[in-house]
């Protein structure tokens, strides 16, 4: 017979907005929402490269009387490299100046990771800082939505700390780092997902606020931590209570980026 449906609790903090008008703007309130989800069974991927070796020309010689040959012992293969170390995601520093503290920095950020702002969308203002900056930025340096704030003026703290400071500043360094990803996938689904799931109102992914010790996540997906967050399901980008929603299929496939790393 089915299971009956599992159920994960999820929060969905107000919309924040860093405008530049008042740091009180930073502060977020909570009500609580219940969506039904699903187990998250993760599926083994391998790769694997075969290469075909040339075939050899033999060439034979008739000789008269020659000896047996000897035995010829070659010496073990060595062993496989180990593989490269994953790269560190990308951070570079941006100089972000603004005429005032009440003009509008030109994004959306919100606080639901720890400490770190998470950028969630620029806005189209081509006068406003962030769009002045990457009109002239390096390639690659350009801020991005998705990308996260690690530190202002060169300082880690909460992401209400860094949202304070952001606030009262005309002329400020941000340290960016860019999300990382990685898939999980998930299959005959009849476990619990056992995780608190955070949104904003107008964001685009949810992100994980705990994680049980009995839940299928933390049995089948050890890699997956708090602080990570899903933007897709099933390839689809969708408004969070979608998101939510979305977790109630059988079969999944989930877009995860990694909590930043302060």
């Amino acid at each position: 017979h089915s299971p009956s449906r599992p159920s994960v609790r999820s929060r969905r903090p107000a919309y924040c907005l860093v405008s530049g008008f008042s740091a009180a703007r930073m502060f977020c309130c909570c009500v609580e929402d219940t969506r039904a989800t699903s187990m998250v069974n993760i599926k083994a991927v391998s790769a694997t490269d075969e290469t075909a070796a040339a075939d050899e020309p033999v060439v034979l010689e008739a000789k008269a009387a020659e000896p047996e040959p000897k035995a010829i012992f070659e010496p073990p293969a060595p062993p496989p490299a180990p593989p490269p170390k994953q790269a560190e995601a990308p951070t570079f520093d941006v100089v972000l100046e603004r005429p005032t503290q009440r003009a509008a920095f030109g994004w959306t950020l919100d606080m639901l990771s720890a400490k770190a702002l998470h950028i969630e969308a620029l806005a189209g203002d081509p006068a406003a800082a962030v769009a002045q900056y990457n009109a002239g930025a390096p390639a690659g340096m350009d801020i991005r939505a998705g990308d996260f704030i690690t530190k202002v003026n060169g300082v880690s703290d909460t992401a209400k700390s860094l949202g304070d400071t952001l606030a009262k500043q005309t002329k400020a360094t941000v340290t960016i780092q860019r999300p990382e990803t990685y898939i999980v996938e998930m299959k005959e689904v009849n476990k619990a997902l056992g995780v608190d799931l955070n949104y904003t109102t107008n964001g685009k992914m949810l992100h994980i606020g705990g994680i049980s010790d009995d839940g299928a996540m933390k049995e089948k997906a050890p890699q997956v931590s708090i602080g990570d967050w899903i933007a897709t399901v099933n390839g689809q980008t969708m408004a969070p209570k979608e998101l939510v929603a979305a977790l109630k299929g059988p079969s999944l496939q989930l877009e995860m980026v990694k909590a930043p790393k302060v």
